[in-house]
């Protein structure tokens, strides 16, 4: 299951670290200092501990299940207020809740690791700077237009790249009008890659 997850998350560009055999998952973080922690098995007693979660100092963390242990990682997680899936788990349900929990990731000090922005430059386009420094393009697509065909009634909110990489969020009617700082980390932290095919 480690290297299927690990797969997954290099897919998207991120760098999977494993525990070393006989490692228990407080050395672990402690040798890695990641920034995020998935316990692939969320019925470890570490999952509970308060000792354990005190020590990873907000780092988020993400428990994982099996049907056999199903019901005791989704007691810990209510109890923690942690995200917890049920594998097998598909890649963009993954990849989402990384995005989530870094959008909310704090440094060992406490501190962000630098702020949000958001502006438009003189053209009109909606800029946002996200707290890794990356910037996006946010356009907003309504329901009706082709490329939407996929999305909600409303339309959604695409956040694109210097990559390419494009990722939507589907808008609640409320939403549209949401510009915020705020309100586009939140939604970009949700939204979910769409990957784009070309043609000759």
């Amino acid at each position: 299951m480690a290297a299927l997850v690990g797969l997954l998350l290099e897919l998207d560009k991120y760098e999977p670290a494993f525990a070393l055999p006989n490692e228990s998952p407080e050395e672990a973080v402690r040798r890695v200092r990641p920034f995020l922690v998935l316990l692939l098995d969320g019925a470890l007693e570490e999952a509970a501990s308060d000792v354990f979660h005190a020590r990873l100092k907000g780092i988020p963390v993400v428990l994982f299940a099996t049907p056999s242990n199903e019901a005791a990682v989704r007691t810990v997680a209510n109890q923690r207020n942690l995200t917890w899936f049920t594998m097998p788990v598909d890649r963009d349900t993954l990849v989402r809740a990384i995005r989530e929990a870094a959008a909310s990731l704090v440094t060992r000090s406490g501190q962000d690791r630098r702020q949000p922005t958001a502006h438009r430059t003189a053209e009109g386009i909606l800029i946002f700077r996200d707290r890794a420094g990356r910037e996006w393009q946010v356009y907003d697509r309504r329901a009706g237009e082709r490329r939407a065909r996929s999305a909600g009634d409303n339309g959604y909110r695409a956040f694109v790249n210097h990559a390419g990489e494009e990722w939507w969020y589907e808008l609640a009617p409320h939403e549209a009008v949401e510009n915020s700082v705020d309100a586009l980390e939140r939604q970009l932290a949700a939204a979910m890659r769409r990957d784009v095919s070309t043609s000759s």
